[in-house]
């Protein structure tokens, strides 16, 4: 009897399970985005001042945050300078790009085109008729109020009001002097009221705007106006600046004019000469953006746009407004520690 030989066993390929954990791993890498292009964004600011520093350094953590090749293009408040600075991004593909109109009237064409070829978001001040996805900022209007709401408080007896503003296209100085002036004519609440002539007073029963100062963002072109103001409208029991330089700007003409404390001002934001303002009783008050929110939320938006994410709490995909803050002495210095920590925590990171 023969006996038959045991039949071996046929071994699987060694490679198979190699093989096996590469697939695996590769689709779990795909759906961890590890394949998908960076997103290239870029943000174009309206301004070179301290200002938009904050606004930066938000973009710049959401950059990190949401894995975002960011580029930086700081221009003056100069259109000119801002459209050609547009226009070069423009030869360059971008995912998305975040742009704080200078003239949003004037640059219109422009803005629809960084709309159709990339993602396009305002900041700081909008261009609705862009086509953007969205704007992201303060509603400038109801800061607007906010300020009118503090010069009522500093001169409870009415009297003439003095406004500074900034470049007079930009649409969140617009609206901005527009909340200030329906605040103090006690007007209804409409954020879309046509803009009063900024070359006429507006006159109300208890308070008037007696002038607009355009100054076209130029700090040192405040103080020379104000400082005219002073005597032109010898009356003016208040000034209001719109602008983050305003304050400090009106104040170096109020002080060799000697009405320091006795003519009230009121401003917007938080830069280190207005809340030290506050702190000794010059500045009545201020209104403090979100300026960091601005930068972050832009490029946050952004991001998840070009990865084809949603947009992450947009209303309609139109507006993602952020909060005010009204920054008096009685609060001033919990401001500053604020801003101080979160200085201090950038610088550590």
């Amino acid at each position: 009897m023969s006996i038959d030989a045991p039949v071996a066993r046929k071994s699987r390929p060694s490679f198979l399970v190699p093989l096996l954990v590469l697939v695996i791993a590769g689709l779990i890498a795909w759906r961890a985005n590890v394949f998908q292009k960076k997103p290239s964004i870029a943000l174009v600011t309206s301004g070179d001042s301290p200002y938009w520093d904050t606004v930066i350094r938000g973009a710049q953590d959401a950059a990190e945050r949401y894995d975002v090749k960011l580029n930086i293009v700081k221009c003056k408040t100069d259109v000119d300078q801002q459209t050609q600075a547009i226009q070069t991004l423009l030869k360059t593909k971008y995912d998305g790009i975040a742009i704080s109109p200078v003239n949003p009237n004037l640059q219109s064409a422009l803005l629809a085109d960084a709309a159709t070829s990339g993602a396009l978001v305002t900041v700081d001040s909008d261009s609705p008729l862009s086509r953007r996805l969205c704007f992201v900022g303060t509603d400038n209007y109801h800061a607007g109020r906010l300020m009118g709401e503090q010069i009522k408080r500093a001169i409870p007896d009415g009297g003439e009001v003095v406004i500074c503003i900034g470049a007079p296209d930009k649409e969140n100085s617009q609206h901005r002097r527009q909340g200030v002036i329906d605040e103090l004519l006690d007007r209804e609440y409409e954020p879309e009221r046509a803009i009063d002539p900024m070359d006429q007073p507006q006159k109300g029963a208890k308070y008037s705007v007696v002038a607009t100062l355009i100054d076209n963002a130029d700090p040192a072109k405040t103080t020379e106006l104000v400082t005219q103001s002073l005597k032109d409208q010898p009356n003016t029991k208040c000034y209001v600046g719109l602008l983050s330089y305003s304050a400090p700007a009106i104040l170096k003409a109020l002080e060799p004019a000697g009405k320091l404390g006795a003519v009230k001002v009121v401003s917007m934001d938080a830069a280190p000469e207005t809340l030290a303002g506050i702190e000794s009783g010059n500045i009545v008050a201020s209104v403090l953006q979100d300026q960091y929110g601005f930068g972050f939320h832009a490029v946050r938006i952004l991001a998840e746009n070009a990865r084809g994410e949603s947009g992450g709490g947009l209303n309609l995909f139109s507006r993602r407004t952020l909060p005010c803050e009204v920054v008096q002495q009685s609060n001033v210095d919990a401001v500053m520690k604020q801003i101080s920590a979160a200085e201090q925590s950038t610088k550590t990171q």
